[in-house]
This record gives structure tokens, sequence and C-alpha cells, in this order.
């Protein structure tokens, strides 16, 4: 992995730890593919009941998370639900 990529997956577990301790994190994707967006990112978590999250902004710039999508089935569900999120040179 990349430094900058670690210290983002240290932010983003710092901040879950003091914000959100109910979640373990599970990934941290980026948001795009454009340079200009290089400091958002999505991320994954799963709740001690056994739910999973998706946040589809993690703003490294000012350290904030948002866009929260609840109660999600499945891993596979976040993986879906972040895919659809991103953006890539060929999304609209």
């Amino acid at each position: 992995m990349q430094k900058e990529f670690l210290e983002v997956w240290e932010q983003v577990k710092r901040y879950f730890k003091e914000n959100l301790p109910k979640y373990t994190v599970l990934q941290i994707r980026r948001q795009s593919c454009r340079p200009a967006d290089s400091y958002l990112y999505m991320v994954s978590a799963k709740k001690d009941d056994g739910t999973y999250a998706v946040w589809t902004c993690w703003n490294d710039s000012i350290k904030s998370l948002n866009s929260g999508h609840y109660d999600l089935p499945s891993e596979d569900f976040c993986e879906k639900l972040m895919d659809e999120f991103y953006y890539s040179e060929d999304s609209n």
C-alpha cells in the first residue's frame, strides 16, 4: 500500500474509534479516478449487531465522514454500493 493510503487508513480508523466505536472498518476506496478528487474516499464497515454500512464520502482534507448508508445486509452489498458511487472516466 502507498504511504498516503496508509495515512488515510489510520485517520479513518482513528475517526471510527472516537466517533463510531460500534463499527469495524472493512474497506476504504477512492471515490473518484479524477486527480482533483484525490482527497475523497468511500468507507465500508461492519457494526457490532451484524449489519453493514457504507459512507460514500470521507473527505481526507477535513477528516469528515458523510453520506452514510446504514443497515446493509452484507459486505457484498457494500461493495456493489461503492461501485455505484465511484466516479470513473466512463461515468456520465
